[in-house]
């Protein structure tokens, strides 16, 4: 069993090392955070500017949701700039931000109150799926089989979500959320905002920190916390 340490740089480097072959966009210079809610309950669209190393705040950002232009905010002196929102339909909203010549995009999955959503640490459950192509197959189509019947929402632990999104995109998963993982925090506020965690699968520490806030939990690791899989169909059976 890989330690801590070794196992983040492994997945770190088996990510990075897939998208060598991904043509590689030029350095967006604002980034759009995405976000989860429900029908009527408010969000803040929240957006980065950034220099050519460090935050840049105090630059004029254009909102945009779906193509239509929302307003002009000024992000503060740590880059980070935020619009308030209330949806009045489920489904994928798109925010655009342009701040002068750059140009960057995000997802809000706006929830039914009654919908039900699985969250997947793409480091803890599809650590195999970066070392087989068949484990990645069959984690595909797992993923895909379950985002018939639930939400789906990704977790990045380590890589971010510009690194996660070109290699989930790269191995055709089904497109939806990433979030940054903070910590139970998080898992509390999505609640808050009337969101239904209904399953998590992910690694043991993760699997751990969500015990009281998720019931069903899932891991391909050794864990107290949780159910241990052996495969992705079974994951299926346990949730279907």
């Amino acid at each position: 069993m890989l330690n801590g340490i070794k196992y983040r740089v492994l997945v770190i480097g088996l990510i990075i090392g897939t998208l060598s072959v991904v043509p590689t966009s030029s350095r967006c210079e604002v980034l759009v955070l995405d976000r989860v809610t429900t029908v009527d309950t408010p969000v803040r669209i929240t957006v980065l500017t950034k220099g050519r190393f460090f935050s840049e705040g105090g630059r004029r950002v254009d909102i945009y949701l779906d193509g239509d232009h929302l307003k002009k905010i000024l992000t503060g002196g740590d880059g980070y700039g935020y619009l308030k929102y209330t949806p009045q339909s489920a489904g994928f909203k798109y925010v655009t931000a342009r701040s002068k010549s750059d140009k960057n995009g995000g997802l809000i999955l706006v929830m039914e109150k009654n919908e039900k959503a699985i969250l997947i640490e793409i480091e803890g459950a599809f650590k195999y799926a970066l070392m087989s192509e068949n484990i990645r197959k069959n984690s595909q189509q797992a993923v895909k089989t379950l985002s018939k019947t639930y939400k789906i929402i990704y977790l990045s632990k380590y890589v971010g979500k510009g690194i996660s999104k070109e290699w989930l995109d790269k191995e055709q998963f089904p497109e939806t959320v990433i979030l940054r993982w903070r910590g139970p925090r998080m898992l509390a506020a999505l609640k808050d905002k009337g969101v239904q965690l209904h399953a998590v699968i992910g690694s043991a520490a993760l699997i751990s920190a969500a015990e009281n806030y998720i019931e069903n939990r899932y891991t391909f690791e050794e864990s107290k916390k949780a159910i241990t899989v052996n495969d992705w169909d079974e994951i299926l059976k346990l949730l279907q």
